[in-house]
């Protein structure tokens, strides 16, 4: 009688897939090292920061130190059983297995970054995140700096009549 394996094949995730529904789950994501904080001397935490993406975009992986300095850029990793983390209202790729599958022959996009997108609460259901794009933060900011100036000028156009 022969055995056989009973695993079940992962299934990968892709970057932009990745959001806050999925944080009570782990997910296997295939992607390449661009960019380590590892080496950096003023890092003093015991974590750094890798920049890893796909052909579908890119997204912040935090690992022990110690593990990150055995990754090189352009190193293909495949990452088993990672969680996803919601930290200050920005995605992150938690720990999990990290096992390098090859170098160099992997597409990504760096253009979109899930980790600097913010999540906020839904005003009408606060159980419901939603997306924040930095274009909508930048019309968000302006938008209030304007109100503000409009506000200026009214209470000065007011102030101006009132005398």
């Amino acid at each position: 009688m022969t055995s056989r394996s009973n695993k079940k094949p992962l299934v990968l995730t892709r970057v932009k897939e990745l959001s806050p529904a999925r944080c009570t789950k782990e997910v296997h994501v295939k992607v390449i090292a661009m960019e380590c904080n590892a080496k950096d001397e003023g890092n003093v935490s015991n974590n750094a920061t890798l920049l890893v993406g796909d052909d579908s975009g890119c997204v912040s992986l935090v690992l022990p130190k110690t593990t990150a300095l055995q990754v090189h850029l352009g190193d293909i990793l495949c990452l088993s059983g990672t969680q996803i983390v919601l930290k200050s209202n920005r995605i992150y790729l938690w720990g999990g297995k990290v096992e390098r599958v090859g170098e160099f022959v992997l597409l990504f996009k760096e253009s979109t970054n899930v980790s600097n997108i913010t999540w906020v609460k839904d005003p009408n259901d606060p159980d419901v995140l939603m997306k924040l794009s930095p274009r909508r933060r930048a019309e968000k900011l302006s938008s209030v700096l304007l109100g503000r100036r409009n506000r200026r000028k009214n209470c000065l156009h007011v102030a101006n009549r009132c005398k």
